[in-house]
């Protein structure tokens, strides 16, 4: 499109022309705004970088736009499609009459509307944005989903002396996780060993993250190889594509000492067969019922998951496992054991080697002159094309050989029952398992009735703008024994009315049956059993709350017992011997007039004392 700008009108449409002056389309609808914005943008990578001497390019018109309304909500979606198009570009040069607007944005009643333009303003070189977001990341007294937007926006641009704040938010349980996947970006020769020392504490999904992005680089590859020889990692804890990742970085170091801790890889058809025979034998030497499904979908979750969605949950780099033959011992053993058997062209897998010798094995999605997308086991990057090396395609499947070389037996027999379900099995509570409770993206293992729930900014949004004629919940998928939960809730307006089911089972209906603990003008603080025993505990806490505000709500559940607090002020403390002893954890919209509630920073501890850890 040869565009030429952008305008303004008085109902915040906006106006495309071409350089003739002629209109040719303009916005109502924001969706399709945001698309045209980027397309727009990313159509003109030269006039973009010219931005800063010519007010007639895309982007100074868009600034004007920005000048011109007042509404926020069309403010944020011209933010966002702009920060859409400069995904793989480090900086833009600022476009003329930015600062004056990013000041008045700056001070936008919107919080969301203030992030964005701290971010473009750290995109197009702002000094003063590029201090304010590393003193917000290294500030833990800040709100973590500011925190959260300042590591991504530094990361956006790579901000060069990143890595150590980076090394020091490992000790940080909110931000740990971005982090250890962060570091990979930054040769920096501190990472490993800082990695190293805190790899013993780390939860199942943090370790997946600090392993991949030890073995993304030589330099961090030979500590992690000296830490499994020395017993520090576990040698189990290195998955199958981590050893092809391994091998992927074409060191003879690390190859000989590879052989030591994994062994020789098997290539022959021959010996491919042997090994599926074999695992019939695991598979059927469990009896009638070789397996544990629910135990199966925690291994799923920690070997495959990553890749692959099963029962609408889990990855989207390879194929959706639902639809397939699962039912099939051979197919499945076929696919998991020789993978690189019959490869889809979608599916073959490419090295991408950066000037700075980090190596990314994934599989290439969109790219142009400017950046390459690469979808990893991980996640989706975009690089910029500049700092590329080289990429090389390869004749393999991004599914790596060996999968099942590390898991025990009956790991093997409960992950080949669970596949061949024909629906979803819970996903119990554990070690392993505990940090997929809520990934703060989506709306992964939970259940959730389409319009009511979504994720907004890392929070858990319930929303019904003309209210409800019944109760409706949002369901995790984790089943929990002995447990505590801490987590802030806010409540727009108070006269609405939540809560927290736990311990809980869906009915056939859809409802929720168990303990709630109540939130509300007039419950906060009560117990409730719902589709039950109704009231089990009738003193408000209602005392504690902030109204309109985040409020902090601990529920510890042990045994019989049943202990709550809000922010730091007891509320239930109940034995119980007639209550469930496990189930799901499910969060309410209660029927009646519209309302907005909102759950943000989930920690959850198994198998606690029963003590409540908020009392003040």
């Amino acid at each position: 499109m040869n565009t030429r700008a952008l305008t303004s009108h008085p109902t915040d449409a906006i106006v495309l022309k071409h350089s003739s002056g002629s209109t040719t389309r303009r916005w109502t609808n924001r969706l399709p705004l945001l698309g045209a914005i980027a397309c727009l943008l990313t159509a003109a990578p030269n006039q973009v970088r010219s931005a800063q001497n010519d007010p007639q390019t895309p982007v100074a018109a868009l600034v004007g736009v920005l000048d011109q309304t007042g509404d926020p909500v069309f403010q944020r979606d011209i933010l966002k499609g702009m920060t859409d198009a400069f995904q793989g570009v480090r900086q833009v040069p600022m476009p003329a009459g930015w600062e004056p607007v990013a000041a008045r944005l700056g001070r936008s009643s919107n919080a969301e509307v203030r992030a964005l333009t701290q971010s473009l303003s750290l995109t197009f070189g702002s000094q003063r944005a590029l201090r304010e977001l590393r003193t917000s990341l290294a500030d833990a007294s800040e709100p973590l989903s500011a925190r959260r937007l300042a590591l991504e926006s530094l990361l956006r641009i790579r901000d060069a002396g990143l890595a150590p704040t980076l090394q020091e938010l490992l000790a940080s349980p909110d931000l740990r996780r971005e982090a250890l996947r962060a570091l990979a970006a930054y040769d920096d020769p501190a990472t490993p060993n800082s990695i190293l020392a805190v790899y013993g504490g780390l939860s199942g999904t943090e370790r997946r993250e600090a392993l991949n992005t030890l073995c993304s680089r030589v330099l961090f590859a030979k500590p992690l190889l000296k830490a499994v020889g020395d017993g520090t990692v576990p040698p189990r804890d290195l998955a199958a594509d981590l050893i092809r990742q391994l091998r992927n970085l074409k060191n003879e170091e690390l190859d000989t000492a590879l052989v030591k801790v994994w062994g020789v890889a098997r290539d022959s058809s021959e010996d491919k067969q042997k090994e599926i025979a074999r695992y019939k034998q695991v598979f059927r030497a469990g009896g009638s019922t070789p397996g544990d499904a629910a135990r199966g979908r925690g291994v799923f979750a920690r070997t495959c998951a990553q890749c692959h969605t099963l029962f609408g949950t889990g990855g989207r780099v390879g194929p959706d496992l639902t639809g397939s033959n699962r039912g099939d011992l051979d197919y499945i053993l076929q696919n998991m054991v020789d993978p690189n058997a019959v490869i889809p062209n979608e599916y073959r897998t490419s090295t991408v080697e950066t000037k700075d010798d980090r190596v990314i094995t994934g599989i290439i999605g969109r790219q142009d002159a400017r950046s390459v997308t690469v979808s990893t086991a991980a996640e989706m990057m975009t690089l910029p094309r500049d700092e590329i090396a080289i990429i090389r395609s390869s004749e393999i499947s991004m599914m790596p050989e060996g999968l099942l070389d590390n898991l025990k037996e009956q790991e093997v027999r409960d992950l080949i029952y669970y596949l061949s379900r024909p629906g979803q099995a819970p996903l119990i509570a554990s070690a392993d398992t505990l940090d997929l409770f809520f990934n703060r993206v989506d709306l992964t293992n939970w259940d959730a009735t389409e319009g009511l729930w979504k994720v907004e900014n890392g929070e858990l949004v319930g929303l019904t703008a003309t209210g409800l004629r019944q109760n409706d919940w949002i369901k995790s998928q984790m089943e929990f024994g002995d447990f505590r939960l801490v987590c802030s809730v806010k409540l727009q307006p108070n006269t609405g009315n939540s809560g927290i089911q736990f311990r809980s089972a869906v009915l056939p209906t859809g409802e929720v049956k168990g303990y709630q603990a109540d939130v509300g003008a007039g419950w906060w603080g009560k117990l409730y059993e719902e589709h039950g025993r109704a009231i089990l505990w009738d003193q408000s806490g209602e005392a504690a709350v902030k109204e309109g505000d985040w409020n902090v709500y601990e529920i510890v559940a042990v045994g019989n017992r049943i202990l709550t607090a809000i922010n730091g002020r007891r509320c239930v403390d109940l034995n119980d011997p007639e209550g469930a002893a496990r189930g799901i954890i499910a969060l309410q919209l209660h029927a009646g007039a519209g309302m907005e509630v909102r759950y943000k920073d989930f920690t959850l501890e198994l198998n606690p004392q029963p003590t409540l850890k908020t009392l003040r």
